[in-house]
């Protein structure tokens, strides 16, 4: 058996810990008169929760490819394959989402009065961690892919084990 089950399952670990960790981080930033000013993802916008939801998905999902080594195709490769592909398209979404339409709005909050939208074209920055949270989800999305096709190398003498 090639290496290629237990890289794929590493690749859809570290992805899904990814998507764990980064929505935690700042996404966003803005210039304003009082100064600089950054927000997380989960500080931003409602449906960054899921990604870590997506991210647990990958992870054990990952860590089952890794233990159990299923050939690619077989049915249990596009059992866990399915799972990967599945949580990936929603962390893409999501990520996307929250990276490309930010709903972010600028308030003042002054002691003693109800917090006001500040009016005025303030520039909202995505910093990196957004992007990073997209590609991390894709690939992830591609390993799973990978596992759910079979090369005729791999299928050579394989069992379906599952």
């Amino acid at each position: 058996m090639s290496m290629r089950v237990p890289v794929l399952g590493l690749a859809a670990t570290g992805c899904g810990l990814l998507l764990a960790v980064l929505p935690g981080l700042p996404w966003y930033s803005a210039d304003l008169p009082t100064g600089s000013d950054q927000l997380s993802g989960y500080g931003a916008t409602g449906g960054t929760w899921i990604l870590p939801v997506a991210g647990v998905v990958l992870a054990i999902a990952g860590l089952l490819t890794i233990w159990w080594r299923p050939r690619t195709g077989t049915r249990l490769a596009r059992v866990i394959g399915s799972f990967i592909v599945m949580a990936a398209v929603v962390a893409v979404g999501w990520a996307s989402r929250a990276a490309l339409v930010p709903a972010v709005g600028v308030v003042a909050e002054r002691p003693g009065m109800p917090a006001s939208p500040l009016g005025g074209d303030w520039i909202i920055t995505v910093l990196p961690a957004a992007w990073i949270t997209i590609v991390g989800a894709a690939l992830a999305g591609m390993a799973g892919i990978l596992l759910l096709t079979a090369r005729s190398k791999d299928m050579i003498g394989a069992e379906d084990v599952s």
